[in-house]
C-alpha cells in the first residue's frame, strides 16, 4: 500500500487500549529489527510511557506507534516502529517527522538523539542523523545498538532535507 493510494492518516496519542496492537507492530518487526527478549521491555514501556507516545492510524487501523521524551535537554526518540507489511511506504518518514518537529517546537531542544539498529540505521541517516556510537549486539545477538543524533542548525540547514519539519527552522 502507497501513501499516495491511501486514505488520511492520523497520529494520534497511544491509549490503553491500543496496546495488543503496537505488540503486534512489535512482533512483525522481531527479530530482524527487535531482538525479542526486548518485548518485555517494550510492553512495560507501553503500560507507563516516558514521555509522550503515539500510533499513526491508516484507514483507521493503526499501522505505527512512536515516542519522544526530553531529558537533559536533549530530544530523546523512543520505540519507533512500523508494522512491517507498511514498510517503504513512507509511513516511517511521516511519523519521525512529526516526531521532530514536536520536539523542535520545545525551544530548550537543540538536539535529538536516538538508539536504534544497524538495520535502520540508514534510515535516520537519510533523515539527516549522524552515529555518535556503537554497541556490537548491544540490543541482541546480531542487533548492535547504534547511537544518533539530529542538531536543530543541522536540521536548520537542509533546505532540501525531505523530512523538513515545519518548526525544524525554530
Amino acid at each position: 500500500m502507497t501513501l499516495s493510494r491511501a486514505p488520511k492518516v492520523l497520529i494520534r496519542p497511544y491509549i490503553a487500549a491500543d496496546r495488543d496492537v503496537c505488540i503486534a507492530v512489535f512482533r512483525s518487526n522481531s527479530p530482524r529489527y527487535f531482538d525479542g527478549a526486548e518485548q518485555p521491555e517494550f510492553e512495560a514501556f507501553l503500560d507507563k510511557p516516558i514521555g509522550s507516545y503515539f500510533v499513526m492510524e491508516l484507514a483507521g487501523s493503526i499501522v505505527a506507534c512512536g515516542g519522544c521524551y526530553v531529558r537533559d535537554r536533549t530530544g530523546r526518540l523512543s520505540w519507533g516502529m512500523v508494522s512491517i507489511e507498511n514498510h517503504r511506504a513512507s509511513i516511517g518518514s511521516i511519523l519521525l517527522a512529526w516526531r521532530i518537529d514536536h520536539l523542535f517546537r520545545l525551544p530548550e531542544v537543540s538536539d535529538i538523539a536516538i538508539d536504534t539498529s544497524q538495520h535502520t540505521a540508514g534510515f535516520y541517516l537519510r533523515h539527516g542523523f549522524r552515529i555518535t556510537g556503537q554497541v556490537s549486539d548491544g540490543f541482541g545477538l546480531g542487533i548492535d545498538q547504534v547511537s544518533m543524533s539530529l542538531q536543530r542548525q543541522d536540521c536548520q540547514s537542509q533546505s532540501n532535507h525531505s523530512l523538513k519539519p515545519t518548526t525544524c527552522s525554530g
